[in-house]
């Protein structure tokens, strides 16, 4: 039996506590299978050969969890995307100065505006049900954009900017900023790499 769980464990990328939720219950529901074919007659090694057939090859099942894993991860990722983005906008706007920007900064900042809308707006679609197909990989991939976006627009404004906020203000925004940057990476990195094994 510890060999049939192990060989679908063993491709499984996502969410661990949902995973290991999951092969606890794959498990639960094989030892219950096995403990029928024992009580109707079969050897301990034939029972779980029984239960085994029954279940299917690791790999299929290991396929249908996985599908599940990607699912869960494309929720989490879209949280993530759904709290972080708004906040990081939020802070700029509060902290990033007073004075006249300039028209090439607030184009810059529109642009930031629309990858953060872009983003939200799938991360909503995939909490709410809307979007499944590739969800996974479409957060993972849109919240790496928005950050990839949002840093290089700011590294222009940050030179361009005829405004600068106060200097204590400026390090706070920039600590808050490289956090929620490295938070929203994190998860669209893993959005990717467990929808890379999904499509495996």
């Amino acid at each position: 039996m510890n060999d049939y769980i192990a060989a679908v464990a063993a491709p499984l990328r996502g969410p661990r506590r949902v995973r290991e939720d999951m092969l606890a219950e794959i498990e639960d529901g094989f030892e219950e299978a096995v403990a029928e074919h024992v009580a109707a007659g079969l050897s301990r090694d034939r029972a779980v050969g029984a239960a085994a057939a029954e279940f299917g090859e690791p790999g299929l099942v290991a396929a249908e969890v996985q599908r599940e894993l990607e699912a869960a991860q494309a929720r989490r990722t879209a949280w993530t995307l759904l709290i972080a983005l708004p906040a990081m906008t939020i802070m700029w706007d509060l902290f990033g100065g007073d004075g006249d920007p300039g028209i090439a900064a607030i184009l810059l900042a529109r642009v930031v505006d629309a990858a953060t809308a872009v983003a939200f707006g799938a991360a909503a679609l995939v909490l709410t049900g809307h979007l499944e197909r590739r969800a996974a990989h479409l957060c993972g991939v849109l919240g790496l954009v928005q950050i990839a976006v949002a840093v290089g627009c700011s590294t222009l404004i940050a030179l361009i900017a005829e405004s600068e906020g106060p200097t204590g203000a400026w390090a706070a925004l920039t600590i808050a900023s490289a956090a929620g940057s490295v938070l929203v990476c994190t998860a669209s990195a893993k959005a990717l790499a467990v929808a890379r094994a999904t499509a495996r």
